[in-house]
């Protein structure tokens, strides 16, 4: 309800109280002198948090982070119209295509002045359409209070995305009322159709061999723990795509592992052998599915896929039943009506072992290995993009949601250190681990003066190949030969001692254990520098080549 006004307030104060009052507790933001009132605001109103990135890329990224250790929507703000939103985009895009709610907020140029080729112009609207699930600028200052809640609302809500607010810099010299804003409300999906659900018992009663494929929108519907229960009660194993590793406990009896290119082979056998497999929450996309395999799952199996998006169903495979709505309902509805029954597959995935030469450096499964070994159970991993991944992905222990942080969809390099610092505000005192490539460590690098000026627990670890490792593998397995992907070294030690963070540089297996336990047990930020041997590769890597030889060069390999 509108309450009576009390009194005019300057636009600066309504957007700032307007933040605070909707129930954002921390903003993540590179300021810009266009809305210099508004921060000065927020700075002395003292709420919400205000964490000052570096680069307008790594503050989405640390939104991001947050959004998933938590749940709900993470806010970022570039405080520079054209420049800021642009360098925005990436990390938007990012969240977009992995469904991370957040609520994006940019400073828009003096309305007044917009046909005098005012400076740092950009439409930020139209920049961020494509990513968004809404992007609109603020009509008036009146209605900011309300536009900031319902935006919020719908980031959360349904399948979870971005939404982009632009601010023009005139609101803030501007006045309106207070008036009580709108109450944020949390949009939760209605229940499941009845016969829907008894379709569905149907399918799996007529079944011997169910297998679940769980996603990402699991985690996002907060259903791991009735995940599990409906596992045990159907005795069925448990795949994951690459955003749903922490769905089920890696540890777990059922649990067979990631299945795609770079997955498990029992994932594989368990989804191929089922006669009904229930996709849960699962995109089906190239990764996961080895680039659409047609054999995927059995010829005779049913296949069952639950999507809070109805976009995602008989998108490439054919359903036997699909149903909108969101993962946690459905299988709430099953949990309570499945008999229980005796597990059908009984073999779990075995890691596997270093492929490295000593001589020439560390390999990735020892540093994983030695992360399984020295981490508490409640520590959160992210990881970047390139070899590294495919080992963490492979060989770490997950057992809680979101313990293993990444950009899936959109493979963005850079993520993992931004987002372990998003995370690692979201959950005071947790410990949290940002691995990456020397490739991709370097476009956030400079977010590790943000983790220590917050002394945040962090623990970076870059892994250094002298090259984008991955791209250097498949070229010399097409070619015999690579170009313009090796990288010139960076003494990565030194840079963290520069920016104020202790670091030590690994170059053997025999020290990882040591130094990855100091780096642990330390309350404030470290990095480790491993030296890994460049000609380590990961096995199941060799699928995706294959998958690259025949689209990119239209033949199989010999």
């Amino acid at each position: 309800m509108i309450s009576k006004t009390i009194e005019n307030l300057k636009g600066s104060q309504v957007i700032a109280q307007a933040i605070h009052a909707a129930g954002i507790d921390t903003v993540f933001t590179v300021a810009g002198g266009h809305f210099l009132p508004t921060y000065h605001e927020i700075g002395h109103l003292g709420e919400p948090k205000i964490v000052t990135a570096r680069h307008e890329q790594g503050a989405g990224y640390m939104a991001s982070g947050y959004a998933l250790a938590t749940g709900r929507p993470g806010v970022v703000f570039s405080g520079a119209p054209g420049p800021g939103a642009t360098n925005l985009t990436t990390s938007v895009a990012n969240a977009q295509a992995d469904s991370i709610p957040l609520l994006v907020l940019s400073a828009q140029v003096d309305k007044r002045y917009l046909h005098r080729n005012i400076l740092q112009y950009c439409d930020n609207v139209t920049l961020f359409d494509p990513f968004c699930k809404r992007s609109i600028e603020a009509p008036s200052l009146e209605e900011v209070p309300n536009l900031i809640v319902t935006s919020l609302q719908l980031a959360a809500s349904g399948r979870p995305g971005p939404v982009h607010i632009a601010l023009p810099q005139n609101l803030q010299a501007e006045s309106a009322p207070t008036r009580r804003p709108l109450l944020f409300t949390a949009l939760t999906p209605g229940p499941p159709v009845i016969s829907d659900i008894e379709e569905l018992l149907r399918h799996l009663a007529g079944c011997r061999r169910p297998a679940i494929l769980a996603g990402h929108g699991v985690i996002r519907a907060a259903a791991t723990a009735t995940l599990q229960v409906v596992a045990e009660r159907l005795g069925a194993p448990v795949a994951t795509s690459r955003s749903g590793i922490g769905s089920i406990p890696t540890s777990h009896s059922l649990s067979v592992g990631m299945l795609g290119f770079y997955g498990t082979e029992t994932a594989q056998e368990a989804t191929s052998e089922a006669d009904l497999v229930l996709v849960l929450g699962c995109a089906l996309g190239e990764q996961t599915t080895f680039g659409w395999r047609t054999n995927l799952f059995s010829s005779t199996a049913q296949v069952v896929q639950i999507d809070v998006d109805a976009s995602q169903l008989n998108r490439v495979y054919q359903l036997n039943q699909g149903l909108v709505s969101d993962v946690g309902t459905v299988l709430q509805a099953l949990a309570e009506h499945i008999a229980e029954r005796e597990p059908w597959f009984n073999r779990q995935p075995e890691k596997l072992s270093p492929q490295n030469d000593p001589a020439k450096g560390v390999s990735a499964a020892t540093v994983m290995q030695a992360l399984n070994t020295h981490l508490p159970d409640d520590a959160l991993i992210a990881a970047d993009i390139g070899n590294h991944r495919l080992w963490a992905c492979e060989q770490l222990e997950v057992s809680r949601p979101e313990g293993l942080l990444q950009s899936c969809e959109f493979d963005a390099m850079g993520f993992s250190l931004p987002a372990a610092i998003g995370a690692a505000v979201a959950l005071p005192g947790t410990k949290v681990i940002a691995i990456a490539g020397d490739g991709g460590f370097v476009h956030t690098m400079g977010e590790l003066t943000v983790a220590r000026e917050l002394g945040l627990p962090i623990v970076g670890i870059v892994f250094i190949d002298g090259a984008l490792g991955i791209l250097r593998h498949q070229a010399e397995e097409m070619y015999g030969e690579d170009h313009f992907v090796r990288l010139s070294p960076i003494d990565f030690e030194k840079f963290a001692e520069a920016c104020g963070v202790e670091a030590r540089t690994v170059g053997n297996d025999v020290d990882v254990g040591a130094a990855v336990e100091w780096a642990v047990d330390a309350s404030e930020p470290k990095l480790l520098a491993i030296a890994i041997d460049p000609n380590e590769i990961f096995p199941p890597l060799r699928t995706k080549i294959e998958q690259r030889r025949r689209d990119l060069m239209g033949q199989a390999s010999a």
